[in-house]
């Protein structure tokens, strides 16, 4: 009986490593240390091992084409937030020679498991998913298939699906410690609840406030809608001072409804940041120009679009076998934050 033929599986866990340092080594690539090297060419002497030459020149071509996939939300190509990504993903794009396909997350798409057909039929290299929500748990299916996908800004808890994000933990704290530090203790959250990200700014927000002494009672919060937009922000903010009138700050889970508050605040005769500081998250284009002038935490999407490329890109290459990263923030201090209004 002919024994069964050595595959690059077998190598791999003879070895004790992956699958994609076996082909990297295959392939000469200098990422690969010399130990590693020498033990995964070792055993391919030792078993005689072929690679599939037929396999392999299928998996080298590429279709020079990536798929970014869009959520199913109202003008969601004229958002800022989307539209920044989008840029930064562009600019990689081009450096690369890359055509972009895009796609909308809407019900068809979903039910006809686009996402994975789409890959799976090289039309495009990989897939770049940004910003998915809560309620995209289709997604989760993708983790059986070794796929170039990756998400974007966004991840789901305990899944291994490949993500890029910034830290939306550490952006809660720094915008919590900023308010605390101007003695703000009566802080309305303008919350994001549909995506995951959301979630971890609204309870890393809340939790370290506390952690700080603040009162929860003294801390409402309310959800700004799925839109996450000025209209969101108005609402919001309305519904929080119907609540609590007695707030001295109001802390937006993103720029766009803390534009929405600061609207509504002026609205009702009251000065921003005289009466009540107003503080957002992102840092888009026009946060600088608000009036006044928007106090937020950056998150530098354009970069985040061009390193989620890179990511999917070396996915797609074999250079990385995976990629779970958080990208930093920082705070930058406007007008539209100031010390608490005293009673």
């Amino acid at each position: 009986m002919t024994p069964p033929r050595t595959t690059i599986k077998d190598i791999a866990q003879e070895c004790g490593v992956s699958l994609s340092t076996v082909s990297l080594v295959l392939n000469d690539n200098p990422r690969i240390s010399e130990k590693t090297r020498e033990k995964v060419q070792e055993a391919v002497r030792r078993h005689s091992y072929q690679p599939n030459q037929q396999a392999r020149g299928l998996a080298s071509k590429s279709s020079s084409i990536m798929s970014v996939v869009v959520p199913n939300l109202k003008n969601v190509f004229s958002d800022v937030y989307f539209g920044e990504i989008l840029s930064g993903i562009h600019e990689e794009a081009n450096q690369a020679n890359y055509k972009l396909l895009l796609d909308v997350a809407n019900q068809r798409f979903a039910d006809n498991q686009d996402y994975i057909n789409i890959i799976r039929s090289r039309r495009a290299d990989g897939m770049l998913f940004i910003a998915s929500s809560v309620n995209e748990s289709y997604l989760r299916g993708i983790e059986q298939y070794q796929l170039p996908f990756l998400l974007v800004n966004h991840y789901y808890p305990t899944s291994k699906l490949n993500y890029i994000a910034v830290d939306y933990k550490a952006s809660a704290v720094m915008a919590a410690d900023h308010l605390i530090s101007l003695g703000h203790r009566r802080i309305g959250l303008i919350a994001g609840i549909n995506t995951y990200t959301g979630l971890d700014f609204r309870d890393a927000f809340l939790t370290h406030c506390r952690q700080q002494g603040l009162v929860e009672s003294d801390l409402p919060w309310e959800d700004g809608g799925e839109q996450w937009n000025q209209e969101g922000g108005y609402e919001t903010t309305r519904r929080l001072l119907e609540k609590r009138p007695d707030l001295t700050a109001i802390m937006s889970a993103n720029d766009r409804m803390a534009m929405g508050a600061i609207s509504y605040l002026h609205g009702q005769g009251l000065q921003v940041p005289g009466d009540v500081s107003v503080m957002g998250v992102d840092d888009i284009p026009s946060a600088p120009f608000t009036s006044p002038a928007l106090t937020t935490i950056r998150h530098d999407l354009f970069e985040v679009g061009r390193q989620s490329f890179r990511k999917v890109h070396a996915i797609f290459k074999g250079e990385i076998e995976s990629c779970h990263e958080l990208l930093p923030a920082s705070l930058l201090k406007r007008d539209s934050t100031g010390p608490a209004k005293t009673s």
